[in-house]
């Protein structure tokens, strides 16, 4: 080979080389740049289906889970959050991952009022599949003591109400940890929560 042409293939190499791994850094960098950062690991818990059946937080590991504080008597945040949780368990039972990838957890403040069957008539008016639902209660105090464990705020106003945090719902990874909080109600974005759940099946 020319000597000539040896001296200026060389460098040649070199710049191919660093702008391959430059490439390779840039586009790993992108790529964690788009996942959803860790916001805590989920508390655990240990509360009461409309069955009777005692449901703990490490059941649904190994799924997604999209998880509310509610109580039925709620006169507009809850019921609407509740309403596009299942226009969204419509759109995952149509992937085939509600139930099976995907799993949604309604907590509620108020066990007295909402009894069992309180929760069972609920879940039947406003159309939740109990296939892929766990609807759970447990005592007021307790419930309290969670709700603040994944930054809630839940005051008793009496008369059946209680005021709590708009963002009160969280999205958990199948490793139980939360990745999102959400805005309930209104604000709530459909197109948002699904595609953050498409990620997190994704990893």
């Amino acid at each position: 080979m020319n000597p000539k042409l040896r001296s200026y293939l060389f460098p040649c190499l070199l710049a191919v080389l660093f702008l391959g791994i430059a490439a390779y850094i840039l586009v790993g960098s992108l790529g964690s740049a788009s996942s959803i950062p860790v916001v805590q690991a989920a508390p655990n818990f240990e509360l009461t289906n409309v069955d009777g059946q005692q449901i703990k937080a490490s059941d649904n590991a190994g799924k997604v889970v999209l998880m509310e504080f509610m109580f039925t008597s709620c006169p507009d945040i809850c019921p609407v959050t509740t309403y596009k949780m299942v226009q969204l368990q419509e759109k995952l039972k149509q992937q085939g991952l509600f139930g099976d990838k995907v799993r949604f957890v309604a907590v509620t403040f108020d066990p007295e009022r909402d009894t069992p069957e309180a929760l069972q008539k609920y879940a039947e008016r406003m159309g939740m599949d109990m296939s892929g639902w766990h609807v759970l209660r447990g005592e007021e105090a307790a419930t309290k003591e969670l709700a603040a464990q994944y930054g809630i705020n839940v005051v008793n106003m009496g008369d059946g109400q209680f005021v709590h945090n708009v963002t009160s719902l969280q999205l958990i990874d199948p490793n139980q940890q939360i990745r999102r909080v959400y805005e309930m109600g209104d604000g709530m974005n459909n197109e948002e929560v699904l595609q953050d759940i498409a990620v997190l099946l994704d990893e």
